[in-house]
């Protein structure tokens, strides 16, 4: 079952936020910070939309979140994933990931978005992008400027 979030969710969205950050792509990259995440995920219900994934008796395993903004070159109408994330007990023998894949494109087709804008912090994502006929547009690169990097002065 795909449904939308509600205030009443925050708790458990920021449960599986964290999560996310401990085994997922960004584990050891992002840190954990409950107060900004709960921040974060209310100004995405307000400006966009919160997903989640819940097995028939309501118990939440996953999340997208999408933003609906316009282009500051173009105006174009667009949505964009901030977070899309299933715990790994529930990836297997489900479609909970791609149920709230196709439910976030149709909430972004029903804003009125000429575009769905994905990130793939791996290639193992990319390569569901890619079978779902989302295109590269460009690759973001990080780095630390904190951990052991010598200045340039």
């Amino acid at each position: 079952m795909i449904r939308t979030a509600e205030p009443s969710d925050l708790d458990r969205i920021i449960e599986i936020a964290s999560q996310s950050l401990v085994d997922g792509p960004y584990a050891g990259v992002i840190k954990d910070v409950p107060a900004k995440a709960r921040q974060c995920a209310e100004m995405v219900m307000a400006s966009g939309k919160i997903l989640l994934a819940a097995q028939d008796d309501g118990f939440v395993v996953g999340m997208i979140g999408i933003i609906f903004a316009r282009h500051h070159f173009s105006d174009q109408p667009y949505a964009t994933e901030l977070l899309w994330y299933v715990l790994p007990a529930y990836r297997k023998g489900n479609n909970f990931g791609m149920e709230l894949m196709w439910k976030a494109e149709q909430e972004a087709r029903d804003w009125g978005a000429e575009d769905m804008v994905m990130t793939a912090p791996n290639d193992m994502v990319a390569s569901i992008y890619k079978r779902m006929g989302y295109e590269r547009l460009e690759e973001t690169y990080r780095k630390s400027l904190n951990r052991g990097h010598l200045s340039h002065s």
